[in-house]
């Protein structure tokens, strides 16, 4: 069974609609695919039912680990709990607030850009930097994302940031009580020493898996994480982490690595799928 189990769309920081994401994985052989927005899960309540594929409701936390940010999915979760529907709300108005503070010091240095323009890139849904950038772009003081991120937006320029986040543990908590399964994101892009520093804590935190398959890691990468998965006892889950064409590092359905234990994983995550019946 193939499955994509990192996905983003406009509720976040892709540029297609989930139900554009759902048959477009339809079109391209997905049997399944998981829904994980950053800070966000709402997208997955306007899906219509796709014949023949798996819709599995999810979410991308963004924590801390010292001054490392750390990404966690939640797979299978269920998207009406109100602890949820509470961290949602308040990771949507932070990043409105922080888009709001970004705005401000842009004009400040002469650009002509407004919150305004901002939630207009982001149809209403909450800003990432992705669409500050296109807001730069639109008023002609970038090229592309690239550039608007590397002189704008990235960490260490003048008019970066930063999102209060939470702990890794708090993360895979509100998982864990909406019913989901907590996964660490591509631990291959987290600065050096922080795998060692969370890798022994992961198990105890509630963590379910390891995305040990991503396009941004090397085969080298892909087997020691999913070793390293296996000796922590956690399951692994392969994603393509795509945006569309705000910064896809692979296709959808693109991540295709992956052996006997990711087959093993996936009948686990897909067991808890039936007998939760989040999916639809």
């Amino acid at each position: 069974m193939r499955l994509d189990l990192h996905v983003h769309t406009t509720f976040s920081d892709g540029d297609m609609t989930p139900q554009q994401v759902a048959e477009l994985a339809k079109s391209v052989g997905l049997d399944g695919v998981a829904i994980t927005d950053h800070d966000e899960c709402r997208g997955f309540s306007e899906l219509v039912p796709v014949p023949g594929m798996m819709l599995i409701p999810g979410i991308e936390i963004a924590a801390m680990e010292g001054d490392c940010e750390v990404h966690v999915l939640g797979l299978n979760i269920n998207c009406r709990s109100r602890g949820i529907h509470s961290y949602v709300r308040s990771a949507v108005e932070k990043r409105r607030q922080r888009a709001r503070t970004i705005a401000d010091k842009l004009q400040a240095a002469g650009y002509n850009v407004t919150l305004e323009d901002i939630e207009q890139e982001c149809r209403g849904n909450a800003p990432g930097r992705p669409h500050i950038a296109l807001a730069l772009i639109k008023q002609g003081y970038a090229q592309t994302l690239e550039d608007a991120f590397e002189r704008f937006v990235a960490r260490g320029t003048p008019f970066y940031v930063p999102l209060p986040r939470v702990s890794v543990e708090r993360a895979a908590e509100i998982i864990v009580q909406a019913g989901g399964k907590p996964v660490l994101a591509h631990p291959g892009l987290m600065k050096g020493g922080v795998w060692d520093a969370l890798a022994p804590r992961l198990k105890d935190a509630g963590f379910w898996g390891v995305e040990a398959f991503h396009p941004a890691h090397s085969d080298g990468q892909c087997r020691i994480f999913e070793s390293e998965a296996r000796r922590l006892e956690l399951f692994v889950t392969s994603g393509s982490d795509f945006h569309g064409a705000l910064g896809s590092r692979a296709p959808l359905g693109g991540e295709k690595r992956g052996g006997a234990y990711l087959r093993k994983s996936i009948k686990a995550l897909l067991g808890g799928i039936r007998s939760g019946a989040y999916a639809i």
